[in-house]
């Protein structure tokens, strides 16, 4: 009996010494441990709803917690592309993990986060401007050491809107009264209307996308243009303007921008058309490049779209390419056309224009803009202009390089050699080679880049192929004789009696020599035969 009580007492001792465990376990896991991830919030703001392709919008991200925490992590995962710059950290380490994908961002805090403290990340993010419209999202998670993450909750998503941005060329932009100008509209984001004032009187003068117009009196002319968007021009943005505010009196003041909304653009080009009084010689549109502004000084501002003086009737083909171009950062204008021998422009810019337009000109002739053919055996003649008026010096770019292409066919059938290909520069009124080298080949053309100083009329020349000669020694006289690898054309027997070209033939012909040595000597073994 007393051993059964014993026995029952020390259960009851280690039944408590259990439970008391298992509590002092608690307890220690209670003031030790981190906080559980239901302990840690994490909420996002974004500035807007809606943005423009090019634009930045502000995210806000704010942390708090409950309990105490080491190593607190913030992780955010933007749309590929999107660029990210810091505003302020909360005196977190921010890093951009690569590791795992370029657009994570990583905010890492080192000192403990207390109950009830609270952190606030601010970043700024840029969307690309080539940046499709769409819906997109952001996503995010917060965590700690030891504590599964949670989602970052609150906004998430961003509307990308693409609103037109107006823009425009005409050609030609000076010439006599009456003058008919062909208007381009090259405004992005492809705009469904268009509003365009010719004169700059404010009324419309026509709807069209690229319309032509007929100046009657000499005089120097303003032309604008509107261009909308329905899509965009009626929503949250509609009429959120930038015109009479931040950009009025900057350097988009009354000229680019003036009134650019998220839904429509106007673009303003100030004695943009020169009219001249009606001459007896002025038939044609006549120009240079110093005429249309190649030689002279160019400052800042916009690019905008370039003009020509090319007369209409001369142009095959024309395409168009626009870039952004800014100081410090290569600039290349590529074309895709077919029938465009000009591949592509490149250079690096000395000034910041902003987005400017390039013009290829296939021509049909010579240009109308020069005095006479380029030398040798043309392949194209073609104008190259590049930003507006001014923008064609030296001031403005450096390392320009024009690559272009010809075709093998044309180089067989001219009997051209490819080494001998040369881009020709029409300036200062002269033709100028430029320095040309055959960068590559393939089944079709052959490529090649030049060097050049501007912009203005080239042509892609070449001559004919050197007919090469091989010297060899006659075995009878022991001279050297000349044996050309081509024959003589029809060209040059002209003039000249068949007779004498047999004759002439027959002496070139080291054949013949050789024939005859060969009769000579079986001649010699016949008679030798016939003496014994």
């Amino acid at each position: 009996m007393n051993l059964i009580k014993a026995f029952r007492n020390k259960s009851r001792i280690e039944l408590s010494g259990l439970i008391s465990g298992f509590a002092l376990i608690i307890l220690f896991a209670w003031i030790i441990l981190p906080a559980s991830a239901a302990g840690i919030e994490a909420n996002r703001e974004i500035s807007a709803e809606k943005v423009n392709s090019g634009e930045n919008f502000a995210v806000t991200v704010h942390i708090i917690t409950d309990q105490d925490i080491e190593a607190l992590t913030l992780d955010e995962n933007l749309p590929e592309g999107w660029q990210v710059s810091q505003w302020e950290n909360n005196g977190a380490m921010f890093q951009e993990t690569s590791t795992f994908k370029a657009s994570t961002l990583e905010w890492i805090w080192v000192e403990n986060l207390s109950a009830g403290e609270e952190k606030t990340v601010v970043y700024n993010v840029t969307v690309p401007s080539d940046s499709e419209p769409g819906n997109f999202t952001l996503s995010g998670r917060i965590s700690a050491y030891s504590v599964p993450a949670v989602s970052v909750s609150g906004f998430s998503e961003i509307m990308v809107i693409s609103s037109p941005e107006a823009n425009f060329s005409a050609t030609p932009l000076l010439g006599p009264a009456p003058l008919i100008v062909q208007f381009t509209d090259l405004s992005n984001f492809n705009p469904d209307s268009w509003e365009w004032d010719f004169d700059g009187n404010g009324n419309i003068d026509s709807n069209e996308k690229n319309p032509a117009y007929t100046y009657e009196n000499p005089g120097t002319y303003t032309v604008i243009l509107k261009a909308a968007n329905s899509t965009y021009e009626n929503n949250t943005y509609g009429n959120n303007t930038y015109g009479n505010n931040t950009y009025e009196n900057n350097t988009y003041g009354n000229n680019t921008y003036e009134n650019n909304t998220y839904g429509n653009s106007t673009r303003k080009k100030a004695g943009y058309i020169t009219v001249t009084e009606k001459s007896s010689n002025s038939g044609e549109n006549v120009g240079s490049e110093e005429s249309r502004g190649g030689s002279s000084g160019g400052g800042g501002g916009s690019g905008g779209g370039a003009g020509s003086p090319e007369s209409t009737k001369n142009v095959e083909l024309k395409e168009i390419s626009n870039e952004q171009v800014f100081k410090g950062t290569h600039t290349c204008f590529t074309f895709k056309g077919e029938a465009n021998e000009i591949v592509s422009v490149e250079f690096d810019p000395k000034r910041s224009f902003g987005k400017t337009t390039a013009i290829a000109e296939m021509l049909k002739n010579t240009s109308s803009i020069v005095k006479e053919p380029a030398p040798g055996t043309v392949y194209r003649n073609i104008n190259l202009w590049v930003g507006n008026s001014g923008f064609s010096n030296q001031e403005n770019f450096e390392n320009a390089r024009i690559n272009f292409r010809v075709s093998r066919t044309w180089i067989i059938k001219q009997k051209v050699s490819e080494d001998a290909i040369t881009l020709y520069r029409y300036s200062e009124g002269a033709w100028n080679p430029l320095p040309t080298t055959l960068s590559r080949e393939d089944e079709v053309y052959f490529y090649f880049t030049a060097e050049t100083p501007g912009f203005s009329p080239f042509a892609i020349a070449g001559s004919e192929k050197r007919i090469q000669s091989v010297e060899i020694l006659s075995p009878i006289t022991g001279k050297n004789q000349t044996l050309n690898e081509e024959k003589t054309s029809e060209e040059d027997k002209q003039g000249i009696p068949a007779s004498d070209i047999k004759k002439e033939e027959a002496k070139s012909s080291p054949g013949f020599e050789l024939d005859f040595v060969v009769v000579e000597l079986l001649v010699l073994y016949g008679l030798f035969n016939k003496k014994r």
